[in-house]
């Protein structure tokens, strides 16, 4: 039987619990309500059938049904508005033909149309080929504005190596870098979604505890919001005046991070927030050792990598995404042993004493 590590991720091993009752891996404060999808709704275990169960019961598993679908649902029109607006859809192929575009009429959409969310010009338009032919097209995403009413807009007609051949206006995409790296991430986070906070509520006294264990864990809490971080910054370095191959490297940081913070977050919706495991003395002031050194040496290299690559500010987001991704863990690491030094977050509880 395995427990924790020292950073705070559980072992396998142990029974699984009973939703309602405290035990030494999930959180005496994680919700007790499955995810409807998960059991049959005519036979919830321990509960009984869908017609049994009480009125706010139902409510709330419906609701939580119906919340996901939402979340979905946004997520898919923000994936749908990064692919079509930052040229992850019509940025390659090779181009096979060009001419010019004048719009004829011009109407304003949104903030949910074909173009995605927002606010959006969506023009008809002529196009007069070299060879001179003329065709028609509706161009959205305000590849056209009013302004082409009088002024002609570059049009290209592209093959793409995969399929699917497109006309486009002839622009840089400079963007389409970050496109391609958030297109990715969000594609996954529509699949799997994203839990509304209080849907369903849950108890007072069992929020305080999840969010004791949190202030308690390591690096946990950070995973996320660092692995989007990188993934747009590497995905703004690519739009810069001289890209490298850095700022690939730093996308890919950022998919480590979202793999983690997945992870996590599939531990918690199993086992709820697990108590971190109790370090000595000794060994947690350590850890606020290293977790100072990282804010020192982050926040030196943070610095003097936006030196380098000033004015380029594109360059410089994605030299300073690292270092300050470790200033963030450095500060993390320091915060909380102080917290446990202090004794102001205890790792061990009532509960956990009892049952030991």
């Amino acid at each position: 039987m395995t427990g924790p590590d020292e950073f705070g991720i559980a072992g396998g091993g142990r029974s699984k619990p009973d939703a309602d009752s405290p035990d030494r891996d999930g959180e005496p404060a994680r919700n007790p309500r499955t995810p409807p999808w998960r059991e049959p709704w005519t036979s919830l275990p321990g509960v009984g059938r869908w017609a049994d169960l009480p009125g706010v019961e139902r409510f709330w598993r419906v609701t939580y049904v119906v919340s996901q679908v939402l979340v979905r649902a946004l997520l898919a029109l923000v994936l749908f508005t990064v692919g079509v607006n930052m040229g992850v859809l019509n940025a390659d192929g090779a181009v096979a033909r060009s001419g010019t575009a004048l719009a004829a009429h011009c109407e304003r959409v949104g903030p949910v149309s074909r173009s995605g969310l927002g606010w959006y010009w969506s023009c008809d338009a002529q196009i007069t080929w070299s060879d001179g032919e003329v065709t028609r097209k509706t161009f959205r995403n305000s590849e056209l504005t009013p302004e082409n009413q009088t002024r002609p807009a570059p049009v290209v007609y592209r093959k793409a190596a995969r399929g699917g051949d497109f006309i486009a206006v002839d622009a840089p995409r400079p963007f389409a870098g970050l496109g391609y790296s958030l297109f990715v991430a969000l594609t996954f986070a529509t699949f799997y979604g994203v839990r509304i906070p209080g849907v369903p509520p849950m108890p007072a006294d069992r929020k305080r505890e999840r969010r004791r264990r949190v202030r308690s864990q390591w690096w946990q809490p950070l995973a996320l919001p660092i692995g989007w971080g990188l993934v747009i910054a590497g995905g703004l370095g690519t739009a810069s005046a001289a890209p490298t191959a850095s700022s690939v490297l730093v996308i890919l940081l950022g998919y480590l991070a979202l793999i983690a913070g997945w992870f996590v977050s599939q531990l918690r919706r199993k086992k709820g927030v697990v108590e971190p495991k109790a370090l000595p003395p000794e060994r947690t002031r350590r850890v606020g050792k290293v977790g100072s050194w990282l804010v020192v040496l982050g926040g030196a290299a943070a610095v003097l990598s936006a030196v380098l690559t000033i004015p380029d500010w594109l360059a410089v987001v994605r030299a300073v995404a690292v270092p300050l991704a470790a200033v963030a863990v450095g500060a993390r690491l320091k915060l909380v042993a102080d917290r446990r030094l202090g004794g102001t977050d205890s790792v061990e509880t009532a509960s956990n004493r009892t049952t030991a």
